[in-house]
């Protein structure tokens, strides 16, 4: 009977020693893997954060693009405009004028 009960110790601290190299192998592998998906989630986040800034760029532009193509809608109403651009654009001349094109 004394050797039973001498016995039931050491057996139970390799167990107990067992069960802790499993569970911290366990704590050591959901840190790795953690570690691992926010390493490739800040990638994905780097990338997008570029298009982001990329988009806002070139949603700069495109408003300035609006308001001035709105400006030149808006002068498009003036008659003078209106008579200046056909003069420019496809040679219109008031009566008894002539054009003369000069070569750059």
């Amino acid at each position: 009977m004394m050797k039973e009960a001498t016995s039931s110790p050491t057996i139970n601290r390799k167990g107990q020693k067992r069960r802790m190299r499993f569970f911290f192998f366990f704590i050591l592998c959901f840190f790795v893997w953690t570690g691992y998906t926010l390493y490739l989630q800040s990638g994905v986040l780097s990338q997008k954060e570029a298009e982001l800034e990329a988009l806002k760029q070139e949603s700069a532009v495109l408003l300035q693009q609006q308001e001035e193509l709105t400006y030149e809608a808006s002068r498009l109403n003036d008659k003078e405009y209106l008579a200046e651009l056909a003069r420019k654009r496809i040679y219109y001349t008031k009566p008894g004028e002539s054009i003369y094109v000069i070569p750059e």
